[in-house]
């Protein structure tokens, strides 16, 4: 009996073994350098030289840098982490395609970190980060940096099917035609969620929020000025949107306006000043806790109504 215990547990210690060695396993986890070749099989000691070619190898759930550099622009069509590191930036230096196109057909959880994405000013229809056709599921992008998309947006958002998560930190996204557009389609929900976010001198807008979807969500912690038209803005069919704790400054002709009867945008803690006009409720509402500080906008504006903080 003791004989036949020792021969299977030896089994499947070797079954153990096998498993944690299979190639396929392996390929999990893919490295690109810029030092590095797309010929390579993308490990840490042999990596690739691009975004693009590591996913090519097929099997990726993960893409690190092992150093910064320039990347190359990239497709992804199912669930993927990027994530070149603390300390390094991934570049994707770009003037005629996006610089990340997400085309997924099934639910996917995308995660993007330390990434630098320039648009080099161009006048193409162009996106830093274009999920203009995700399924549905979970967009993160954590400490990145999208800009020089003159025709174009730093990150436009549209789930297909769904709920789509979009959540966005310790970003800056400026001189883009809009910042970040939300745009669900129909009888979808795009939920979104700004932490210490810069949406600055966008040539247009900061937040677009449209679309004949719902989209809700919150902004805290975070800068929107300097934008050529509303910093910002909602116009989809139903909107539920809180901003707390964030600056609305310096933007050229609203700082918050809703235009949809379903727009509901409720501010809390917040300073809105030096717009052309601090907020314009054309339809919906615009909501005041009654803690912010208005002032010093060409017409300050009015909230529709002031609701007691609890």
């Amino acid at each position: 009996m003791r004989k036949i215990i020792l021969l299977l547990c030896a089994s499947l210690c070797a079954m153990v073994l096998l498993f944690s060695a299979s190639p396929v396993m392996a390929q999990n986890v893919m490295w690109v350098s810029p030092v590095g070749s797309d010929t390579n099989g993308c490990s840490e000691a042999s990596p690739c030289a691009s975004f693009q070619g590591a996913i090519n190898k097929g099997s990726v759930s993960q893409i690190n840098c092992l150093a910064s550099g320039h990347y190359g622009e990239v497709l992804i069509t199912t669930s993927l982490t990027i994530d070149c590191g603390s300390g390094n930036v991934g570049n994707i230096v770009n003037s005629s395609v996006s610089a990340i196109t997400i085309n997924t057909t099934a639910a996917a959880t995308i995660i993007l970190r330390h990434l630098a994405l320039n648009g080099l000013s161009t006048t193409n229809n162009s996106e830093g980060i274009n999920a203009g056709s995700f399924f549905s599921g979970t967009l993160i992008v954590e400490d990145c940096m999208m800009h020089g998309y003159h025709n174009g947006f730093g990150i436009v958002f549209q789930p297909q099917s769904g709920r789509g998560l979009l959540q966005v930190s310790n970003s800056q996204i400026f001189d883009n035609h809009v910042g970040i557009t939300v745009f669900p389609a129909s009888g979808q929900i795009a939920s979104v969620t700004l932490n210490k976010v810069e949406l600055i001198a966008n040539l247009d807008t900061g937040l677009v929020m449209g679309g004949v979807g719902v989209v809700a969500g919150a902004m805290r912690d975070s800068v929107v000025g300097e934008n050529g038209n509303d910093g910002v803005l909602a116009s989809a069919s139903q909107v539920f949107f809180t901003v707390e704790e964030s600056s609305i400054v310096d933007n050229l002709v609203n700082g918050i306006q809703t235009q949809s009867a379903g727009s509901a945008i409720k501010v809390a803690a917040s300073t809105i000043g030096g717009n052309g006009m601090g907020v314009f409720a054309q339809q919906g509402s615009i909501v005041s806790f009654g803690d912010n500080h208005v002032s010093d906008n060409g017409s300050d504006g009015n909230f529709t109504s002031t609701k007691a903080l609890k």
